[in-house]
């Protein structure tokens, strides 16, 4: 476990309205508002969107498995923001439902903007993080203690936890949900063949 600690900087209050990409609309408002580090929680609506609903398999490095919605659906979620090489990442995480289905995942590439998304951004200052690409999972994580002449910067040792060993509250087979209900998330999350 790494951590930092830091304090709060500048707040700001955004309004991104129809037809705007909300993801081309935040990375611009941070590089022009100069905020290295921070987060952003949001909510609204988004016409259409793509969203990384988890990993096609569970390899290393991960092959996202991607799901695109369009129509007007009601979202919220929220971001981080870290320095990297190429400047400020932010990396997102967003709920969108509409008429009853819901899809949960990271929010990449497009997310066009329906009526209005209103978003809070929460500038941290004094932290000691960057966005690093982790050569073991080949994905850009945050790593602590990273900037020169920061100070709150800790890793804490947890130690290894066993892989087999089922954690606390879990049952033998986590993966059989009552009525089928896994094998149905399963069928409507799998790519159809090529």
């Amino acid at each position: 476990m790494q951590y930092s600690e830091g304090q709060l900087g500048r707040v700001f209050v955004v309004r991104i309205d129809d037809g705007e990409d909300f993801l081309v609309a935040m990375q611009k408002f941070i590089i022009d508002k100069e905020i290295e580090t921070g987060t952003i929680l949001f909510l609204g609506a988004l016409k259409d969107g793509r969203l990384v609903t988890g990993p096609e398999e569970l390899t290393h490095p991960p092959v996202p498995h991607f799901v695109m919605f369009e129509g007007g659906w009601e979202t919220f979620g929220i971001g981080t923001i870290y320095p990297s090489d190429s400047g400020p990442t932010i990396h997102y995480h967003a709920s969108v439902g509409r008429a009853g289905h819901a899809l949960t995942g990271c929010l990449r590439e497009i997310a066009t903007t329906y009526l209005v998304i209103e978003a809070v951004v929460l500038e941290f200052t004094g932290l000691s993080v960057r966005r690093e690409l982790d050569e073991k999972t080949q994905v850009h994580l945050p790593v602590h203690g990273k900037d020169i002449g920061s100070v709150g910067s800790k890793k804490i040792e947890t130690g290894e936890q066993p892989t087999d060993a089922p954690k606390k509250g879990s049952t033998e087979n986590a993966t059989e949900l009552p009525g089928g209900l896994a094998e149905i998330i399963r069928d409507l999350t799998r790519r159809p063949p090529r």
